[in-house]
Order: C-alpha cells, then sequence, then structure tokens
C-alpha cells in the first residue's frame, strides 16, 4: 500500500544503497560537502537534516548503506525546491552519480510522545 504524502510539516526517513562499486564514504563526503550544506540552505522549508552511515553489517540486513532524516516545514514546498530551484543541481546530480536509484526507499514518520 502506497504511503500518502503529507500536507504540511513532515519529518522523512530515506534509506538507500550506493551504486554498484562507490563506496558509502563518498556519499559520506558529498553529504556533508553539498548535500547536507544546500538542503540546509533552504532553511526556511528545511528545519533538519542529518544523515548517517549504517554500520557493519547491519547495512545488509537494512538493505541500505546510508539513512537520512529530514524534517521540512512544507513537504509540497520542499518538493518544489528540491526539482526545481537551481541551487540544488549539485545534489540532485550528486545524489543520481552515488546512488542506487532502486534501492531508495522514504517513509514519513511521526513522534510517538511520551505520556499520552
Amino acid at each position: 500500500m502506497a504511503q500518502p504524502t503529507p500536507d504540511g510539516p513532515a519529518l522523512v526517513v530515506n534509506m538507500f544503497r550506493m551504486r554498484p562499486g562507490i563506496p558509502p564514504d563518498r556519499f559520506a563526503e558529498f553529504s556533508a560537502t553539498v548535500d547536507q550544506p544546500l538542503c540546509l540552505a533552504h532553511s526556511d522549508i528545511v528545519t533538519r537534516f542529518d544523515a548517517f552511515r549504517v554500520a557493519g553489517p547491519t547495512g545488509e540486513a537494512v538493505g541500505a548503506d546510508i539513512v537520512e532524516v529530514m524534517e521540512v516545514s512544507d513537504w509540497n514546498a520542499w518538493v518544489r525546491v528540491r526539482d526545481h530551484h537551481p541551487s540544488l543541481r549539485p545534489v540532485m546530480s550528486g545524489f543520481d552519480e552515488l546512488v542506487d536509484p532502486a534501492s531508495v526507499r522514504s517513509s514519513f514518520v511521526v513522534p510517538i510522545l511520551r505520556g499520552q
């Protein structure tokens, strides 16, 4: 069953593998120097962006080399900026070069609040 996309704020978890022959360290460098800084430059929309390298053999178990957690103030606005803003072209081209597109899984998540 397809997950609905949210209207308004969203917390999304992206998980993916590298293209064959691309080491995860190469993505880590790209994330730290290009992806995170350029996305976070749109601070009116991107309010949080953390990226994690999956450690050890657990990567095989979860089917991912990288996990990203991104919080945006408005999902639809973010999609428009992500797909059309010239400042994010290096992000999109770098992602396309490094990431196996068939492996990308995105999940919208909501916090489970304590004491409620």
